[in-house]
């Protein structure tokens, strides 16, 4: 089969995803050849719009309905497209996913043999450090770009332990146990970025143990239909919660078009040395862009200059000054990592007015 198809099925990809950044080179190339067969990409030339129906596929092919099912669910399975019912109707549509979070995210995360999977890992790491070249090389270009044409993708849940607000209450409106009381469907999937990071033979310095993604709703229910999550019960997904507070994780949640208005689709415990939305940021190729509803601060009074919250910040915002921590308030994204892992009880979390936190990519400096 000719290269041309491989190359037009990528960039069909890199445009539905509206990410400037993503490139149909050789690498994406390289990843889809990995995942797919040759029917399956001759199949992705459909897509010229990044989103189409059941009917609307089974038009363009002329494949019956059992055919065309059987080549959807492969797809969905090695994470190229995402189903979703259409609202009102019994019927479905489908989207191509961007290579990034999400082909990178299912793919791994999906049954395949190991060592496809370290392949992957090794293909998504070459395309990591293809970008970071990409973007040092243009940087002053691309600070318009972060800033205006990227989306704000999560919002940060504070930890639920230690927590003080200004009101006094202990059950932040969003916090992470009232979502998951929420949900109707819970998956929990391994969590790609920690799955990747080992596959390089990089252990994660933070979690032990790397389930620690949760999907809800249609998200949660493709998960479990596809084998990139196990459905798992309320109390069980506390529980994680629970454990993953205890490492310092970050609990960061996603909603549906990536609208506040919107429902939340997922809850990810993240750490600095493997999360992507951390990953990157160190990398040097995208902005750090979240929103954040709390703000940590520090008793001077108490803090005895240990450094522990120095250690613990994901994001870097705090630093010792003369034996005393001091937070950056453009930096904090109110996680309450700091405040849980004080041994001096120093810190508290106070509750804000909504706050976009946006940092650009780092210099790299060789």
């Amino acid at each position: 089969m000719s290269e041309k198809v491989w190359y037009k099925a990528a960039k069909l990809i890199v445009r539905a995803s509206g990410n400037p950044l993503f490139q149909a080179n050789e690498t994406l190339v390289e990843i889809l050849k990995t995942l797919l067969n040759e029917e399956e990409v001759k199949f992705l030339l459909n897509f010229r719009k990044p989103i189409l129906t059941f009917q609307e596929l089974k038009e363009k092919t002329e494949l019956n309905d059992t055919r065309l099912k059987e080549i959807l669910d492969s797809l969905m399975d090695n994470g190229i497209i995402m189903d979703k019912p259409i609202e009102g109707s019994n019927m479905m549509e489908y989207r191509l996913l961007p290579p990034v979070a999400d082909i990178f995210e299912y793919s791994l995360i999906g049954d395949r043999p190991f060592e496809q999977k370290q392949k992957l890992a090794k293909i998504f790491e070459k395309m990591f450090k293809e970008t970071t070249e990409m973007v040092q090389a243009n940087y002053e270009g691309l600070l318009p770009i972060f800033k205006e044409r990227l989306p704000i993708f999560a919002r940060i849940i504070p930890i639920e332990k230690e927590i003080s607000v200004p009101q006094e209450t202990v059950l932040p409106l969003h916090e992470a146990s009232r979502i998951i009381d929420e949900q109707e469907i819970i998956s929990l999937s391994e969590c790609p970025c920690k799955l990747q990071k080992s596959l390089l033979g990089e252990t994660c310095k933070t979690a032990s143990d790397r389930f620690r993604c949760f999907h809800f709703g249609n998200m949660g229910r493709y998960f479990i239909d596809h084998g990139l999550g196990k459905p798992v019960s309320k109390d069980e997904a506390k529980r994680i919660l629970l454990e993953a507070e205890e490492e310092g994780l970050v609990h960061k949640t996603f909603h549906d078009e990536f609208s506040l208005d919107q429902k939340e689709n997922a809850i990810c415990n993240c750490c600095k040395c493997c999360c992507i939305l951390f990953q990157t940021y160190y990398r040097g190729i995208l902005s750090f862009h979240t929103l954040t509803s709390y703000i940590a601060k520090v008793d001077e009074n108490k803090c005895v200059g240990c450094g522990i919250c120095v250690d613990k910040c994901p994001i870097e915002a705090v630093s010792l000054i003369d034996g005393i921590a001091y937070d950056d308030k453009n930096k904090c994204i109110g996680c309450g990592v700091c405040v849980h892992h004080c041994s001096e009880n120093a810190r508290i979390l106070e509750q804000t007015e909504l706050r976009e936190i946006y940092l650009p990519p780092l210099v790299i400096n060789d």
